[in-house]
């Protein structure tokens, strides 16, 4: 499982410009392996609420399937050291438990 472990960013992306090795090796640099997000979730916008609090619920209920989710995705990859794709194929891998977090 991935108890302890942090669960997933939600970072705006408008210009789709976000280097994921540089973006690891920011993260590797102020954060413990413990605290850093196992997933990633590009958005082109945050979105807030009326009194500019984020929106996390929704996200939340979506999970991490790429089938429902419209935005970016990616699972951290400790042996590349960066972010890879997730995709439906690795979507599948982490629910059979193939793929451990």
């Amino acid at each position: 499982g991935a108890e302890g472990k942090a669960g997933m960013a939600a970072v705006a992306d408008p210009n789709n410009q976000i280097d994921l090795e540089t973006f690891y090796t920011d993260l590797e640099v102020a954060l413990p392996p413990y605290a850093r997000p196992m997933f990633l979730r590009l958005l082109p916008a945050v979105s807030k609420t009326g009194t500019f609090k984020f929106q996390k619920t929704d996200m939340r209920k979506e999970g991490f399937d790429p089938r429902n989710i419209k935005d970016r995705l990616y699972l951290l990859d400790q042996k590349q050291r960066t972010y890879v794709r997730l995709d439906e194929e690795l979507f599948r891998s982490i629910q059979s438990g193939k793929q451990k977090l």
